[in-house]
């Protein structure tokens, strides 16, 4: 099998098995909770996200950035660890001592003291999670990647059974199985790889740390605004509207997480192919190509959700019906992503990192007025049209900066295709009687728009010669 292939495939592993196990989550869930129960789970996992960002102090990133370069990866692992490690015992210490406070902002009341202690737990587990799995990454150890994915997912599934069947069956029980879960996996995980953990004649490279933070500082305000731009949504809901919108648009983002899977499958496996590629002096033609054809396989599964949508509601609950008038919108965040994710390329491998910040500016200020005028009056379709209108703007930000400091290429067919993809997330969140025929005519005009990207893959697979097309 083509290398290429095999990898992706297997970092696609993962990333299908746990969108299979939220399959069976979600709708576990959904009947048995309620829209509101459903929104206040929500906020949990919405402020983990935002201060886990904050945690890493894009020290992560950097040491994705010097992994192949570095002489001694296990010197590195440790010394890029340290910091966020210690930053998250410090966020545990000061939660535990305002656990009312927490609760409050975090479920609207000050009696759930223990579930904001886990809270605070859960954010060391996480940073130790979240450098293990780049170490593996990185490594290109794809099946085992995928593997240990599905691992804590599989964990988090088992005991959100157990709670809701046999315990109780309101927001506490998506919260308390969602962190035992995640712990229990997280436990097998260190054991693992416990040999990055042997601290014997481990010394602090300060000289390494500064490089590390130089490069990670940037991607701090990036990295937040990125993670605000994701959070906006819901807090606007959260500010302006109640946690029944909340529950309906973040049920409608599990949904949407079936893209989802393709972004996490595809950006797993092409970050460090990329880094690999460029350090190779790939031709330009070779990223032009993966973009093109992530344009198609992107924008043709948007359609196919947007065709079969109705069934949202067999999955969800009768509850939940509003999901379908806000699911093209939502769809537009992991389909902007993914194909950003090939035309960013010039930021990183400039290692201009701070144009990040300038990247999530763009998208974040379009993102802040629509919510506020959209979400006071639309409630969750007010939410869903800001996030889709503000990924457009990501993804224009990230290839406007790149092919500044990089030969790029043209990117004119991927704006055809997205101004296609725009115009039916806006007509599916209308009621209108022959809105399948139309998602079908969407179909079939993406189709014909990059019929030039079918036939370059076709030939490319069918009459490849290897010395021009080299996709090892």
């Amino acid at each position: 099998m083509n290398p290429f292939v095999k990898k992706l495939i297997g970092f696609s592993i993962g990333p299908i098995g746990g969108a299979f196990i939220a399959f069976i989550t979600i709708p576990l869930t959904t009947h048995f909770i309620s829209p509101n129960e459903y929104g206040r789970a929500s906020m949990f996992a919405l402020f983990q996200v935002l201060i886990g960002t904050f945690l890493y102090l894009g020290i992560d990133q950097a040491y994705t950035r010097e992994f192949h370069s570095s002489k001694n990866r296990v010197h590195l692992f440790k010394n890029a660890l340290m910091i966020p490690l210690i930053l998250s015992l410090v966020v545990f210490l000061l939660i535990c001592l305002n656990a009312k406070t927490v609760s409050l902002l975090l479920f609207d009341k000050r009696d759930y003291i223990l579930a904001s202690v886990l809270f605070g737990l859960m954010l060391i587990f996480v940073v130790f999670e979240r450098f293990i799995l780049l170490s593996i990454r990185m490594q290109e150890k794809a099946v085992e990647y995928s593997v240990f994915n599905i691992l804590i997912k599989c964990a988090i599934l088992i005991l959100t059974l157990i709670y809701i069947i046999f315990i109780r069956q309101d927001f506490l029980a998506v919260v308390y199985s969602t962190v035992f879960g995640q712990m229990a996996g997280d436990f097998y995980l260190i054991i693992r790889y416990r040999h990055l953990f042997n601290f014997y004649r481990f010394h602090i490279d300060r000289d390494l740390i500064k490089q590390l933070l130089k490069f990670g500082v940037p991607l701090i305000v990036a990295a937040s605004v990125a993670s605000l731009l994701n959070s906006i949504d819901r807090l606007a809901l959260r500010t302006w509207s109640n946690f029944f919108e909340i529950g309906i648009f973040t049920a409608t983002l599990k949904i949407a997480a079936v893209l989802s899977v393709v972004q996490s499958s595809f950006t797993n496996f092409w970050v460090p192919t990329a880094y690999r590629w460029y350090n190779e002096q790939k031709s330009i033609t070779h990223f032009k190509c993966i973009s093109d054809g992530v344009l198609l396989v992107m924008s043709l599964l948007f359609c196919c959700i947007l065709i079969f949508k109705d069934g949202i509601i067999i999955l969800l609950s009768p509850n939940y019906h509003d999901a379908i008038y806000i699911v093209g919108f939502l769809c537009l965040q992991p389909v902007m992503y993914t194909i950003s994710e090939t035309t960013t390329l010039g930021i990183v491998f400039s290692k201009k990192s701070y144009l990040n910040i300038w990247v999530s500016l763009v998208a974040v200020i379009p993102n802040l007025l629509l919510n506020l005028l959209l979400v006071p009056r639309l409630g969750a379709v007010g939410a869903a049209i800001s996030t889709g209108v503000s990924y457009i703007f990501f993804f224009w930000g990230r290839s406007f900066f790149s092919n500044r400091n990089w030969n790029g290429f043209s990117l004119t067919k991927h704006f055809w295709v997205i101004l296609i993809l725009f115009t039916g997330a806006l007509l599916n969140s209308f009621h209108l009687n022959y809105i399948v025929i139309i998602n079908i005519g969407m179909l079939l005009l993406t189709v014909a728009v990059q019929i030039p990207t079918v036939r370059q893959l076709q030939l490319i697979y069918t009459k490849r010669d290897k010395s021009e097309w080299d996709f090892t």
